[in-house]
Formats: C-alpha cells, structure tokens, sequence
C-alpha cells in the first residue's frame, strides 16, 4: 500500500522530479572542473541533512520511488547572461549506486533538484549540492546524510487496571472522576524486509519514539503525546466523566511512521461504585526500636468518614509468639486514623498486623508493619586445637557462647577451600559455653560458630582457618629384590639399572611442582646428593626422578619427593614424603 511520506522538521523525499539540465558525462561523473569563484549553494533549514555520525531520518512510500528530490539555493542563479544550475550528486553509503540530478537556476530562492537514484527501505544515503555554470563547479554543500524508514510500528498494546474493556469480564474498580492509568506497550518498530538484526548495514529502523493518543476519537495531527521508556511502555493517568469511552492510540517511530491502525480501548466509567468501598490501610512504624521501650505505630485508613465507635484489630508477632499475640483494640476517628502503643520485650523482628473488620460501607482490610527490636551482643568464637595437620588428619574443632537469655544452640559450619560450606553439628553448648566436634581435613579448611539469636540476644558468628599438608605417596621401582638392614626396608638394584621414585600429591595438583632429593650413606651418616629443580606433576598428579647406579656398587641411598605449592595452591601446605631406601649390589 502506498503511504503519503512524511518528515520530522525537514523537507520530503518526492517522486516528482524537475526540470533536468544536461551536464557533460565526464563532469558529472567527477564534478570537475572546481571554480573556487562560483558561489556554493545552501542547504535550507529542516532539509533532510544530518551529519554521517547521526544522519536524519525519513519515511519513504511502499513501493519505494525510484529517485529523490532535494531542494538547495543557487545566489544570483542568472550572471552575466550565465544561468547557473544546481548539481545534486547522491549516493548509497553501502557503496552499491549513485547518481546526479541538476536543474536550471531560476528567479527563486530555492530550486528542487531530482536525483535518479533508487531508495530502499532501511539504508543510508548521502548527497551533496555544487553550483555548475556549464565549464566548472563550484566547491560542494558539506555531506548531508538520511536513513529511509518505511515500516510503521505495530498497534499497540492498551492495558488499564480499573476500567475492564467492553465485553470481558470483571466490573470497574473506579468511578468518574477519580484518577485512572492507562498503561501502552508495543513490540517496537520493525525492521526492514530481509533484514534479521538491526544496525547491520542496509538494516536500520528509526525506533519507536513515541505514543500518540486521543479519547472518543482518532489521533490526528497535534494528538497528546506519551514518551517511550527503554522496553517500549507509556502510560498516561487522567480522570473521566461517566458513561462509555474509547481509547485509541498509535505507536509513531522517529522517521515518523505511524500505525497503520489504532488500538482502540472501549471502556465504561460508573456515576459512582456500588458499595461497600474497599479502602488502603497504610501503616507507619519505626524501622528500629529498643527492646523494653515503647513504640507507636499510626494508620491512615482511605475512603473516610467511618462510622463513630469503629475499632481495628492489632495482632503482634516475634519470636516468643510466632503465631501472633492480640494486642488492645485501637480506637478509630472519623477520618481513618488510629494509634498503637505497644512496649517489646522480645527482640527482632515484631511484626503488627492491623486488621479494620468493616461496615456497611467499607469492606475488610488489613496491612503489616515489622520494627526490629533491639538485642543485646553476645560473644561466639570458634577454635582448632592445631593451626594446621597432616592430610586426613582429624582436627578437634571447639565453638563457644557467651551469654544469652533462652537460646544455648549453636552451629557449627565447615568450608573446605574450594568447596561448599556444609552444616558439621548443631548443639546445645555445655556448662562452660562450649560445643565440641571432630572433622577431618585434606585441605585448608574455615570452620564457622553461628549463633541464631534469642529473644534478648542478637544473632553472631565467627570463623576460623586451619591449614592442611598435602599428601605425598612415593614408591621405587626398576629394583630386583629386597633386604632389610636393622629394621628398614631396602630395595636392591644391580649396578647397571638406574633407581626411579615414582611420587603421586593428594588432592589432586596437577600443574603444580615436586621436587626429589637423594641421599648416600657414608662415614656413619647420610650425606645430601642432590635436590632436584621443579618437575611438573602430570594430568594425574605424578612425578618421577631417576638415578643412574654405575658406579654406586655396595652403595646405600634413599630417596624422597616434596611438594611445593604456589601462590596459585592456597589450598594445601608443602609436604616432603617418606624417605625411600635402596643399595646396589654387582
């Protein structure tokens, strides 16, 4: 369907063309020569020129014309006998096609000048304007630069939450003359034909810019306007008289597309609401309070006056009374307020539901208010009976109370590093304030006390980190037999063999670094060999060294690894392994 095309602020791409002026080919071609001396045209105010950073939008007709007509001014355009014309050089700014357009200079301001260059929807065009005397151009217009957006928004979506639309259920909430809002949404402004993401190139679409609007008819020109917020709503509040209304409203983008049909919300506002009224209750209370001291909570109940003698109901709720405690009555004055007075001997959260039961003309409502009441500190630590242990180690941990009034419970939490924090015991402290539990640790580890709170006593907690060792296991092999001296073990290699320490780290530290020492007894003491730089621990977390045995016959060494851990292993502490003995025999 072809569509009138409109502006914002600056003149219309147009079909119709112009009077055309031929120009020799190769000088349209590259507007050559320039004559400094032939004066410039302008650029009337609100032509379709932005800059190439912000280009100015426009609509264009369905189908697209194929060319465009721009008005520019030509000074003086008869000199000397000499009729300047207007050249209009136009362009895709994809690169795909231009074009050149030019029209005799005559006795007006402003001449139009058409350029046979095709529109698309949803591409960016560019074009400049030069003065040409029929030898030499003068020098060109800056660039004015437009995108063509030919796609209306969709209709939008109208909502309201006190005036049902005709023919659905439910009955209004609201009469003539009490405020109302109107709430607009739409899916924004659709992208050219083909294209499936906006802002690539030949792909733009102005966006949805506004909402136009008008009760009991359509919007026309000079319609109220609503703004578009970032997830395409509006909404607009206003106050009606009784009887039947219609809405209707249209999305417009920034080319100024509108809608190509309204919504339209057909609604009934009552003379007045049949009672009874449901009123608002709203509460006003202290965030905070001490405990044993008084605190007021006031209300304001809506749609006054009310009856003399009416009353409201106040049920408190705290930790000694989860389930609520009735409190006096509160005296209710003609304009919907009371007072509460109330004085907490339970701390935390007190929590005062207020409860106006009804009459005639009101209908039942209640609201809540919490105060946090005050609580004395109580001490809470938490202690291991070593800083750090050996892999799999058991560690005795010790969590302590101070004083409280009714709550001698605490939890004991452990977080190994690395993983997830997990419940060890809850319990009831003994005598002296203490809870006691046993866990076993491979890495480091930080061990939290929680105390929940009581009715006096505020919730704490605190924390303690006991450090672990990692876990080197070694063994030899290559060797062909065994034999003891005293008590140790010692594995025999023949001379031509070459010993190999095979050392695996747990947990698992792979990428990490274990160096190997060896050892050799002689004078009656064992004498350090070597020590071995960073070997990097497998995908499994092994390593290995070896040692050649040539000439080490009757010889007796051990053997052993340590794991040294990194800044990037804060998780276990460097462990040397067991030494490993072995001689070499012929």
């Amino acid at each position: 369907m072809n569509r009138t095309v409109h502006q914002r602020g600056w003149l219309a791409l147009l079909l119709a063309g112009a009077v055309m002026v031929a120009l020799p080919a190769a000088a349209v071609a590259d507007e050559t020569p320039i004559d400094p001396a032939l004066p410039t045209p302008t650029v009337p105010v609100g032509a379709n020129c932005g800059s190439d950073s912000s280009p100015a939008w426009a609509t264009v007709s369905s189908p697209p014309p194929a060319g465009m007509t721009v008005s520019i001014g030509v000074p003086r355009p008869t000199v000397n006998g000499v009729t300047y014309q207007g050249v209009v050089h136009a362009w895709d700014v994809d690169g795909s096609q231009a074009a050149d357009g030019s029209a005799s200079g005559l006795p007006v301001s402003f001449q139009s000048v058409y350029v046979p260059l095709p529109l698309a929807d949803g591409h960016t065009y560019g074009w400049h304007a030069s003065t040409y005397d029929g030898t030499a151009y003068s020098n060109p217009t800056a660039p004015c630069y437009f995108r063509l957006d030919g796609n209306p928004p969709p209709t939008p979506v109208v909502t309201n939450p006190d005036f049902p639309p005709a023919g659905s259920p439910g009955t209004p909430t609201k009469a003539a003359g009490q405020p109302t809002t109107f709430s607009f949404s739409s899916t924004g402004d659709p992208l050219p034909a083909g294209c499936t993401e906006a802002g690539t190139p030949d792909c733009q679409a102005s966006g949805l810019d506004h909402f136009e609007y008008a009760f009991d008819q359509q919007p026309g020109i000079g319609a109220a306007r609503v703004p578009v917020d970032a997830e395409g709503k509006g909404s607009v509040t206003v106050a009606l008289s009784w009887g039947v209304h219609t809405l209707y409203v249209v999305g417009a983008d920034a080319a100024g597309n509108r809608s190509q049909s309204p919504a339209a919300y057909t609604f009934t506002v009552p003379w007045q609401l049949p009672p009874p009224v449901l009123p608002t209750l709203d509460l006003t209370a202290p965030a905070t309070a001490g405990r044993a001291a008084q605190l007021a909570v006031s209300g304001q109940l809506s749609a006054a006056p009310y009856p003399s003698g009416e009353v409201v109901h106040v049920v408190k709720s705290d930790l000694a009374h989860p389930a609520g405690m009735a409190l006096p009555d509160a005296s209710l004055s003609s304009d919907g307020t009371f007072s509460i007075t109330d004085v907490p001997q339970v701390g935390g959260a007190n929590t005062y539901t207020v409860t106006y039961p009804g009459d005639s003309t009101h209908q039942t409502v209640n609201a809540s208010a919490t105060v946090q009441v005050s609580r004395s500190a109580t001490a809470v630590s938490v202690t291991t009976n070593a800083p750090s242990y050996a892999y799999g180690a058991t560690a005795k941990v010790t969590a302590h109370l101070g004083t409280t009034y009714n709550g001698r419970t605490l939890a004991v939490y452990a977080q190994p590093y690395g993983g997830k924090k997990a419940l060890v015991t809850t319990g009831t402290v003994d005598s002296h304030g203490n809870l006691a539990v046993t866990y076993k640790l491979t890495r480091k580890t930080t061990f939290t006390a929680a105390f929940a709170g009581d009715y006096r006593y505020a919730p704490n907690t605190a924390f303690s980190t006991a450090s672990a060792y990692a876990k080197v296991s070694e063994s030899l092999s290559g060797y062909y037999g065994s034999t003891h001296y005293g008590s140790l073990l010692y594995r025999v290699y023949h001379h031509t063999a070459k010993a190999k320490l095979n050392a695996t780290v747990t947990p698992d530290k792979a990428g990490q670094c274990v160096r190997f020492q060896t050892q050799r007894y002689y004078g009656g003491a064992w004498h350090t060999q070597s020590t071995s730089s960073c070997h990097t621990l497998s995908t499994t977390s092994a390593g290995y060294a070896t040692l050649s045995l040539t000439n080490a016959v009757t010889s007796k060494f051990r053997m052993r690894a340590e794991y040294v851990h990194s800044s990037k292993d804060t998780g276990n502490l460097s462990t040397w392994g067991a030494w490993q003995y072995f001689t070499v025999r012929q």
